[in-house]
């Protein structure tokens, strides 16, 4: 009986060697207005000599919608001159970066260090974490020796609960959270077992500042703490204004008017 590789033809069998497809998608959480390392690995890349590969958000659908099929041949043929957000991120050819046709909400905030290129890697690093940032984002990459495509999921986190730590404060015994996350306006809430809201006993200062206006904060309870008590912080963004919320960028559909059918 014929193996199942001598089944398949060598051309077909070839493409299956060269594709490569992670089975299990990567997930990634990030605090907002932190920074992030997206992994890529190829071992079919091992420079940028004939390499190109780009970084695409899944959930990004790019959709017209026209009166006449016929005209949308002619359209997208013609300068598009409505804003829309591509799902391109980031675009890498000829030896180096393409700035063209790429989403303009990550102009400034991504970017690949073309040294690790020769190890196989095309880590997207991406800067100033937003809540709208969360997606599922694609590389695909591919040159003479292969193809290959990764998923990887970004989560960006609404909030935390840091770990409570216990001290002495003279003389008298506190609990203490550190954020891990930046925050514009920290509201840091305090429980204890019986779930009751205990955070008026609680003050909380800046323990580091970005150029921004975003910190890190430190919360001390000073609330009559024991030892066998369970405490938890929980720290989250109050400033509406710098709470951004999640959305999905599309392309907006447009029924284009009749007054273009003359193209």
């Amino acid at each position: 009986m014929a193996s199942l590789v001598n089944l398949i033809s060598p051309f077909l069998l070839t493409l299956l060697l060269m594709y490569h497809v992670d089975a299990k998608m990567m997930e990634f959480k990030v605090r907002p207005f932190d920074n992030i390392s997206l992994p890529c690995q190829f071992s079919f890349v091992d420079g940028i000599d004939g390499l190109t590969f780009t970084w695409e958000r899944e959930d990004i659908k790019e959709e017209h919608e026209v009166e006449d099929k016929e005209f949308y041949k002619f359209f997208v043929g013609l300068h598009d001159f409505y804003q829309f957000y591509p799902k391109l991120i980031y675009s890498f050819s000829n030896n180096q970066e393409q700035m063209e046709e790429r989403n303009s909400l990550y102009e400034g905030r991504v970017w690949v260090d073309e040294e690790e290129i020769a190890d196989g890697s095309l880590a997207l690093m991406l800067e100033q974490v937003q809540f709208s940032d969360e997606a599922i984002y694609i590389c695909k990459a591919y040159n003479s020796q292969g193809r290959g495509q990764r998923k990887v999921k970004l989560l960006v986190q609404d909030a935390e609960e840091p770990q409570v730590q216990f001290s002495t404060v003279n003389d008298t015994l506190v609990a203490k959270c550190i954020s891990a996350g930046w925050y514009h306006m920290p509201k840091v809430t305090w429980r204890n077992r019986r779930e009751e809201d205990i955070s008026s006993y609680a003050k909380s200062d800046i323990l580091e500042e970005k150029q921004d206006g975003s910190h890190r904060v430190v919360s001390v309870l000073h609330y009559p703490v024991l030892l066998h008590e369970i405490y938890t912080c929980h720290i989250e963004e109050d400033d509406v204004l710098n709470r951004p919320v999640r959305s999905i960028h599309k392309v907006p559909k447009r029924k284009y008017h009749n007054m273009y059918n003359h193209y």
